[in-house]
């Protein structure tokens, strides 16, 4: 009978054994992940590691000079056709191209070839272009860009970001940003601002005036009616922009630099992203998770940085049910914490291996072809970063749980279990 309770204790501690193996991967996984996901320094390293600071007004510049925005039909016609499209136009482009191309091509993720492309014609001119029929429009040029920057190249875009941020300032702005994101959400602060005393600082001198020259250099000549404001001083209530004659620059350039003097004096030194709470504003909830997303997290988080007590739960009942000597205790323990820390330890050293590998196959193919590849492989740098330093942190946990678990466990096999102390045997008492 008892051997058989005995059997029973070991089932059932075998089920916690595994219940703890299960939590433990799972404990670890979410500590690290809250420790250092909400750590604003992994950021600002992975910035400072892929050189964005100094590559910022480049990526910027090719951004918002490429044919998407300036045309984005120019890349994928058949695209924009499909967008929004009627649906005879949909299911009749489905079936002529068939429904993988169909999401393919009008999700971007690649061109439509010439066949497709004569494919597809009979549908366009059977019900419409949907491209025709809805075109674009905007203030001042194509896609709601202003007039002033149509004109711009990645070159000048690149000087003016450089004149108005350099590396010097855009740093310590974000990182300034960052700290108060995550001071926030963190609970610490409640409130989240961008700092642009520097920047305003920077407008009303020199950079201030290097910036509008290079705008105007960008812009058409100057009309003579242009050029008669320019000489009267007069604007008719807003600014000139065109370029004059050289002779004419330094006037111009005056007028637009004290214009923007001006403006910069409504602008406050800091940008307030989130405010405070108003005073007597009612609380964000009752219940656990409250009523708004901040405090939602911060509940998870709580219970995160809790959920460790879980698998030590587990623990104390693998030890109640089948720990009965210093031996079953080191076999007990030492397997149960061997294997999470093993499985953990190889998820943070093949981090980095998986993600090129579903970099490589599954999200280049489906990165829209306007896209340029600098700003893609950029992307591919930051989030190496990053979980670089995400399973760093877990990592070391996961060896220490390794060297634990299997020193206890080879430990338990040179543990000899006590010998019975020998009673000497007493001889029968022979009968009368």
């Amino acid at each position: 009978m008892r051997k058989f309770f005995t059997i029973i204790a070991r089932f059932i501690a075998s089920i916690f054994a595994i219940l703890f193996v299960i939590t433990t991967i799972l404990a670890l996984l979410l500590t690290t992940i809250n420790r250092q996901m909400f750590n604003a320094k992994i950021y600002k390293d992975a910035l400072v590691e892929q050189h964005i600071y100094e590559r910022l007004p480049e990526i910027v510049g090719v951004a918002l000079t490429s044919s998407f925005l300036t045309d984005p039909c120019a890349q994928n016609q058949l695209a924009c056709n499909i967008d929004g499209a009627s649906p005879e136009l949909q299911a009749c482009l489905t079936t002529a191209l068939g429904q993988a191309a169909y999401e393919a091509i009008g999700s971007g993720q690649r061109k439509p070839t010439d066949a497709e492309l004569q494919l597809a014609q009979p549908c366009l001119d059977q019900y419409g272009s949907h491209q025709s029929a809805n075109p674009q429009s905007g203030t001042g040029g194509p896609n709601g860009m202003p007039s002033l920057f149509q004109n711009l190249s990645a070159a000048d875009y690149q000087a003016i970001l450089t004149i108005l941020l350099p590396p010097d300032d855009l740093q310590p702005m974000t990182e300034s940003t960052l700290d108060q994101l995550f001071s926030y959400l963190n609970g610490k602060s409640d409130t989240v601002s961008v700092p642009l005393g520097k920047l305003k600082e920077r407008l009303t001198g020199q950079a201030g005036k290097d910036l509008i020259t290079q705008l105007i250099n960008a812009q058409p000549a100057c009309t003579e009616q242009e050029l008669a404001q320019i000489n009267s001083g007069t604007s008719n209530g807003g600014m000139v922009f065109c370029k004059p004659p050289v002779d004419k620059l330094p006037t111009l350039v005056s007028q637009l630099q004290e214009q923007l003097k001006s403006a910069l004096t409504g602008i406050p030194d800091k940008a307030v992203l989130i405010k405070p709470p108003a005073a007597g504003s009612p609380s964000p909830g009752s219940g656990p998770f409250g009523a708004d997303p901040i405090s939602t997290i911060r509940t998870v988080r709580l219970f995160i940085r809790l959920s460790p007590l879980v698998p030590l739960a587990f623990l104390l009942l693998i030890t109640l049910f089948a720990v009965r000597s210093i031996k079953s205790w080191m076999l007990w323990w030492g397997i149960p914490i061997f294997i999470p820390g093993f499985i953990a330890l190889g998820l943070g050293l093949s981090a980095l291996p998986v993600l090129n590998t579903v970099w490589t196959v599954y999200v280049i193919p489906r990165i829209p072809v306007f896209i340029p590849p600098d700003i893609a492989a950029i992307g591919l740098g930051l989030v190496r970063s990053i979980v670089h330093s995400l399973t760093g942190g877990m990592v070391l946990p996961a060896a220490i749980l390794l060297a634990f678990g299997l020193a206890a466990w080879i430990g338990s096999y040179f543990i000899r279990p006590k010998n019975r102390t020998d009673v000497p045997v007493t001889p029968p008492t022979p009968a009368p």
